[in-house]
């Protein structure tokens, strides 16, 4: 952030266009909606209407409202799981669907179960072991860890038919500029203009409002063509970054107290990122002096994406603004 009094900690991106060679084609069949749960919500009238699905089962840690924007349209059924465990044992039937969930970008735990396996990858699209995945289908919200002001893609892990291609709804298109004016208002801000958050952080949860209350709508032209050139790749190793070094600074913090940077509200960096564990390699690279704390299971201990004000330039992102 260019201005130094300016400031955020996690939150919503702002407006920003990255360039990079790191660009991943989405499937050959692939179709995309104005958000994850309206891809969500597509698959399941599609399921119920195709294959007489009975009941979604969902894992207990879950996002809220993903669940709420189908329980009027299916019977949804929980089941003990989550990140930390157990393996998920839904007692689904063969007329059911089961959602499990990429937590961290991890790979799922697939239970063993004759129902229609659905994986949510929300937290990480390009994760390498989607190439194996066979899921009958795959969901993931885009904006979520990508700077787009909308966005949700559902494809087929082994060539199930898909839910017919919808194009964006005028009202959908209307949400979508909201998030797009906070966007640009808050690019304003970090740069130093005569701004207060609250003037366009209003127009965000505006924003999120509209997707949790709209009808099925396509993508934006804005997003579908941004997802082209964004180098998707370099942002999930971004991510990395930020999770490692947040942990490396919370683990610093526990010895000696906080980093100087975490000292008296002094600004810090934003990384928008989601709970990423980096991937397993022969050489794992560290940062100088840390020594990174897991949970349970492998996940960072607290993977929140803040960078301070002088982070090296390795774990700084090339912005071109458009």
């Amino acid at each position: 952030m260019r201005n130094g009094d300016r400031w955020e900690v996690g939150s919503a991106f702002p407006m920003l266009l990255p360039s990079g060679d790191s660009r991943v084609e989405p499937p050959e069949q692939v179709r995309f909606f104005g958000s994850g749960r309206q891809a969500l919500w597509a698959l399941v009238e599609f399921g119920r209407r195709e294959y007489g699905w009975e009941a979604v089962h969902v894992p207990a840690y879950y996002c809220p409202a993903v669940v709420d924007g189908i329980v009027d349209l299916i019977s949804v059924r929980r089941y003990d799981s989550g990140p930390l465990g157990p393996h998920p044992r839904p007692e689904a039937g063969p007329g059911d669907a089961v959602i499990t969930v990429s937590y961290f970008g991890e790979p799922p735990l697939l239970p063993s179960t004759p129902a229609a396996m659905i994986i949510d990858v929300t937290h990480d699209q390009v994760a390498p072991w989607l190439d194996r995945s066979r899921a009958a289908y795959v969901f993931a919200s885009l904006y979520k860890t990508l700077p787009l002001p909308d966005g949700g893609m559902l494809w087929s892990g082994n060539g199930r038919p898909l839910p017919p291609a919808v194009p964006p709804t005028e009202g959908h298109l209307a949400t979508v500029s909201r998030g797009l004016s906070a966007m640009c208002l808050k690019t304003a801000y970090l740069d130093g203009a005569p701004l207060r958050k609250e003037e366009y952080l209003p127009l965000y949860a505006a924003g999120d409002a509209g997707f949790r209350s709209a009808p099925v709508s396509g993508i934006s032209d804005r997003s579908r063509q941004a997802l082209h050139v964004l180098p998707a790749q370099d942002l999930r190793r971004r991510r990395i970054a930020a999770a490692e070094l947040a942990s490396c600074l919370r683990n610093r913090a526990r010895r000696s107290g906080p980093h100087p940077h975490l000292r008296r509200g002094a600004g810090v960096r934003l990384a928008r990122t989601t709970r990423v564990r980096p991937p397993r390699t022969d050489r794992q690279e560290r940062l100088p002096g840390c020594a990174l704390g897991h949970r349970p299971g492998g996940h960072t201990t607290e993977p929140v994406g803040l960078l301070p004000p002088d982070a090296p330039p390795a774990h700084r992102l090339p912005v071109k603004r458009q």
